[in-house]
């Protein structure tokens, strides 16, 4: 004890007073005290000093040691409390226990004292740190859910893609209450651009990039319509905003991608992917359209790299999904393996009779059941589209 202690003495002895006093001096424990011995003055006492301890008499003549400690736990005033009897008995232990007293010491065995004062010590500081924590932890949780609003502001409405695609669903499932995958449409004309994003990372770190490549994104796409084109603008932007040219200090965040853009009159795609492919089924085949080996930032060290543009041909009853790896990474069935594409191919050919909404719901009840018990371990994002 390296703090000098404020001790109240609930005490009306005299001769018990002074003798723990001197065994508390004798013990060379620093401490100042005062001493009170009735009701009245004790509640005074606990409102006017600042107290690190109270050491109580079990019994006094008109109060007690245990009438001391229920006032002070009904004004809910937290002063470690250690209580002085001369026996004890079963039923006053379940008493102490019951009650919530910090510890009691037996006055033949005062050498216990000092056991004890470290004891409800250490036991008060515990309970301080455990509600400071949680004090801090309330203020992270508030931040956090602050800035899922913020994020889910930046997102583009859904009904974006509903009212040109009336068949259609997002499938989003973070992984934290932030997410690092993120969905993007824009409607120009008769052009639809649509992509569905996956940064680096999850939770805030992720949502970070996730917000910085919404918004080069909305740049991206005023300076030209093509996805490759759009994806190279990207990565440019990305790049600068996050120092990544700098040879001496940058960041290796980045993000892979899939973009497309509609041409709702004539129903052509086109598409481009960093990382990301698109799929497409058509006649109960899925036909993979992959992207582009190159991510959007991070660690690479080309500044405007080449994303490959594919233009397609839709139809009448094709329907084409776009996604991040978390649905295929996902660990679970019986052999806690994760999912792999192969069968998250297998899935969505299964679905093709359901409506986009009935997909949706068929994906949400599939992945739970997949994973069970365990963990989900990345954000999860799909994009489904039917043309009709």
């Amino acid at each position: 004890m390296s703090t000098r202690l404020h001790i109240l003495l609930v005490e009306d002895s005299d001769s018990d007073a002074d003798l723990l006093i001197r065994f508390l001096k004798r013990e060379n424990i620093d401490f100042s005290h005062s001493r009170v011995w009735d009701k009245p003055s004790f509640i005074t006492a606990l409102h006017e000093n600042n107290l690190d301890l109270i050491i109580a008499d079990h019994s006094l003549p008109q109060f007690s040691g245990m009438e001391a400690f229920r006032i002070a736990k009904s004004e809910n005033i937290r002063i470690p409390f250690i209580l002085v009897t001369g026996t004890v008995t079963e039923n006053v232990l379940i008493e102490y226990a019951k009650e919530g007293v910090d510890d009691y010491i037996l006055k033949d065995n005062l050498l216990r004292l000092p056991s004890a004062i470290d004891h409800v010590l250490s036991k008060k500081k515990i309970e301080d740190l455990s509600k400071n924590l949680e004090i801090v932890l309330k203020d992270l949780n508030d931040s956090i859910n602050y800035a899922k609003r913020i994020q889910n502001a930046m997102l583009p409405d859904t009904a974006l893609l509903h009212d040109c695609f009336p068949e259609s669903f997002i499938f989003f499932r973070p992984k934290d209450v932030l997410s690092g995958d993120f969905y993007w449409f824009k409607n120009d004309g008769n052009t639809f651009f649509a992509a569905a994003a996956d940064c680096t990372g999850h939770g805030i770190p992720g949502a970070l990039m996730s917000m910085i490549g919404i918004e080069k994104l909305n740049s991206s796409v005023l300076t030209t319509k093509l996805p490759s084109e759009i994806l190279k603008q990207l990565n440019k932007n990305i790049v600068f905003a996050l120092s990544q040219s700098n040879q001496y200090e940058h960041s290796f965040d980045g993000m892979d991608i899939a973009l497309c853009s509609i041409n709702i009159d004539t129903l052509i795609l086109h598409f481009a992917g960093a990382n990301r492919p698109l799929w497409i089924v058509r006649n109960n085949t899925i036909e993979e359209i992959k992207g582009t080996k190159q991510a959007i930032g991070g660690i690479s060290t080309m500044l405007t790299p080449n994303f490959e543009s594919i233009e397609i041909q839709l139809y009448k009853g094709d329907t084409f999904y776009m996604f991040s790896d978390g649905f295929a990474d996902q660990f679970g069935g019986e052999s806690d393996k994760k999912l792999l594409s192969k069968n998250f191919k297998q899935l969505l050919l299964s679905m093709q009779g359901l409506l986009m909404s009935e997909q949706e719901i068929h994906l949400l009840q599939f992945i739970e059941t997949w994973k069970a018990t365990t963990d989900q371990i990345d954000d999860i994002l799909v994009i489904g589209i039917r043309i009709v």
